[in-house]
């Protein structure tokens, strides 16, 4: 988890408050979990104290800004670490461990965020700062639309990440609406509203509907899974399709 993370705090970095603002984190409940799932709470004390506490049990520590270094140097007693900053903001702090890659210290204010979901609470940042629509595909995962300066709904071009990675190539399918998102190379390349129509003779086929639209002129239209062939297609009391080569040209009345 550390490594992804370390992905959405480069993202927002640019976000970042700086740890010289003290004030920020004196005198507030900031919770760690070991990899044991053990609770750690430390209250940085405007003294320099640090009180650890490990599931109830209290110590009494040191902690200094270095301004030099920019770093947060904790004495937790049994060991002194040297934190750099990665992401800092009133909820979070995810510092790195000097001299280490991935090596993260992660601390979240239990006020702010009740159940410690940190990776929640980064990923919500993220889509707010960065003005990003989501949704949840059939796989379970997130896709998520990055809207830049618009408002607008998801449309062609629009750049499009399934958690935080740009996907490979391909259809994919949201889990509540139905609709297909074709990407290529991280962009919206098309969007279809797939519907299933049953035609006078009994075929049940299905019609990409163009996001936002009904039956339109230039609709795909398939047939257990392939293109429907060439031919005129009755559906409901009043409507006629006019396929060729698997695509509508034509919408009539009879």
């Amino acid at each position: 988890m550390n490594i992804y993370i370390q992905d959405i705090v480069n993202r927002l970095s640019q976000f970042s408050e700086k740890l010289d603002n003290t004030s920020m984190f004196i005198d507030k409940p900031w919770v760690l979990i070991d990899d044991e799932t053990n609770y750690h709470k430390y209250i940085f004390k405007r003294n320099g104290e640090l009180i650890m506490s490990m599931n109830g049990q209290v110590q009494i520590g040191k902690w200094e800004y270095l301004t030099a270094a920019k770093s947060l140097l904790i004495d937790r007693i049994k060991d002194k670490i040297l934190l750099n900053q990665s992401f800092f903001d009133l909820a979070v702090m995810v510092l790195k461990v000097d001299g280490t890659n991935n090596e993260l210290f992660i601390l979240a204010d239990e006020i702010i965020i009740p159940d410690l979901n940190i990776k929640k609470y980064l990923r919500s940042l993220e889509y707010k700062k960065f003005n990003i629509l989501t949704g949840t595909l059939e796989n379970g995962k997130t896709l998520e639309i990055h809207r830049g300066n618009s408002e607008a709904l998801p449309e062609i071009g629009m750049k499009a990440t399934i958690d935080g990675k740009t996907p490979e190539n391909g259809r994919y399918k949201s889990q509540t609406s139905g609709r297909d998102y074709q990407i290529v190379e991280g962009k919206i390349l098309k969007i279809t509203n797939p519907r299933q129509y049953k035609t006078e003779e009994g075929l049940e086929i299905i019609v990409e509907q163009h996001f936002g639209h009904t039956l339109s002129k230039g609709d795909l239209v398939y047939l257990n899974s392939t293109l429907l062939k060439t031919g005129k297609y009755k559906i409901g009391k009043f409507k006629n399709l006019v396929i060729v080569n698997g695509v509508i040209t034509k919408i009539t009345l009879f």
